[in-house]
């Protein structure tokens, strides 16, 4: 017969191990996806480079090579060291999730941040030679490539946000505690705890799967995302029992202790 392990001691299980690291990988994939919005605002404050040259080019006529070839400069190293940052937090974050996951494509990503960078130096070099011999048609015809390789850097940039924003969702983990009561409202207590994946098919049970207490209690440690049907079952000789309860896991559910709380009515013949 299955036993119930106080609540508690449960909770206790939930400061080690596998909820530690998770919390961690999701720390390291935000910092991951602040790196990404940084390249975001860097293109953002890139554009207005551009936007300033074409009017020192069309009106003012007066344009300053220098000062845009600097800001251009700064722009490529800082998506550089964005990228860079991008692919060294999603490592972190694959070292210390329980739950793996694929980072190919937001490294080719990252590198096509990179190529980008190197067409945007090659046109500023153009629009450099062009601007200091005063051919400000040639300078003029070089401004739409340079603002297409921007604009494919953003856009880039927010699949990366988009991709990492998937994988948070896909190695979060839930710690559920189970209750009952009878027809009542009073506490009952029944002979243990099950929770099956509904599309998987996968079962688990309380506690933690790499400890010597996994099968009691009524709290389940790190359940993956995912929609499961809960369930009790009786002791030996008992003529109660319990509906199940499906319910998808969702950040919306946890409680401020962190915990996922799911009540289910008992009957008795």
């Amino acid at each position: 017969m299955k036993k119930i392990i106080l609540f508690a001691f449960t909770l206790s299980v939930f400061a080690f191990g596998q909820s530690v690291a998770q919390s961690v990988a999701e720390q390291n994939l935000d910092s991951a996806i602040q790196s990404a919005e940084n390249v975001q605002q860097e293109v953002t404050v890139a554009r207005k480079a551009v936007n300033q040259l074409v009017k020192q080019l069309t009106v003012l006529g007066t344009p300053n090579a220098a000062l845009f070839e600097s800001k251009m400069n700064y722009h490529v190293n800082s998506v550089l060291n964005n990228s860079d940052d991008v692919q060294y937090f999603v490592g972190l974050a694959q070292s210390n999730s329980s739950i793996p996951f694929s980072s190919t494509s937001i490294v080719n990503d990252c590198n096509e941040l990179v190529n980008q960078n190197d067409i945007i130096m090659a046109l500023t070099t153009q629009m450099t030679a062009a601007i200091n011999a005063n051919n400000t048609s040639l300078a003029l015809s070089l401004v739409q490539p340079i603002r297409s390789a921007l604009t494919k850097q953003f856009n880039r940039s927010g699949k990366i946000i988009t991709d990492i924003e998937a994988i948070k969702t896909a190695i979060r983990t839930y710690n559920v505690c189970l209750y009952l009561t009878d027809s009542q409202g009073n506490t009952a207590i029944d002979g243990g705890f099950g929770a099956q994946n509904t599309t998987t098919g996968e079962l688990f049970y309380p506690g933690d799967p790499n400890g010597q207490d996994y099968g009691y209690g009524n709290c389940f440690v790190n359940l993956p995302s995912g929609t499961y049907e809960f369930f009790s079952f009786p002791s030996q000789g008992s003529l109660c029992g319990t509906g199940s309860a499906t319910v998808t896991l969702t950040p919306s559910l946890v409680n401020s202790n962190g915990v996922v709380e799911i009540t289910m009515v008992t009957w008795c013949e």
